[in-house]
């Protein structure tokens, strides 16, 4: 493990939970971090698709190629200040999904002033979704912020996106708020 790669079939309480199509994928799976010297294309590719498919559920938002860089300097901005990082699922050569987790965050409230843990993006590409890429990538989201003495972990999901919300309250997350928006137009 000390060279930023992990093959998640070697953990053993993770192999007990799957199937034996999962095992055989997981061999073939590997999740590390995000190396910009090799990384930074297909990180590329999927923000936009990512962003892409939110546009699909909101179209009030823009186009994923209209703020793929921006978004790639917030991303790594937030790593920076609250000790997080971008963790890439790889299916061989390709890129098959990521995850941004930060470790040492707040609440924006001051009644919420614990420390907890953030994912700001989790996306596995359409191709290789429903084989337990977002399961690993989530496990190694929670292994990081635990290992970063994180005790909670957040996220945000639009309200829309029920296929995310299903694989979010599988992983034992549950709804603590809603955020509510009206259009305010003339």
């Amino acid at each position: 493990m000390g060279d930023g790669r992990w093959a998640m079939s070697s953990e053993p309480d993770m192999a007990q939970r799957r199937s034996p199509s999962a095992d055989c994928l997981a061999q073939r799976v590997v999740v590390r971090r995000f190396d910009p010297a090799h990384d930074t294309q297909a990180l590329r590719e999927c923000l936009i698709e990512h962003q892409n498919f939110h546009r699909s559920l909101e179209p009030s938002w823009p186009e994923g190629a209209a703020i793929v860089y921006n978004y790639m300097t917030y991303l790594e901005t937030e790593c920076a200040t609250h000790n997080g990082c971008i963790l890439m699922a790889h299916y061989g050569e390709e890129a098959a999904g990521f995850v941004c987790v930060v470790a040492t965050t707040r609440g924006e409230s001051p009644e919420d002033p614990s420390p907890l843990a953030w994912i700001h993006e989790l996306y596995v590409k359409s191709e290789h979704r429903r084989r337990g890429v977002a399961s690993l990538l989530m496990a190694e989201a929670e292994r990081f912020a635990r290992a970063e003495g994180a005790h909670v972990l957040r996220l945000g999901v639009l309200d829309r996106n029920e296929g995310a919300r299903a694989f979010y309250a599988s992983h034992g997350f549950a709804e603590q708020a809603r955020i509510l928006t009206k259009r305010l137009e003339d």
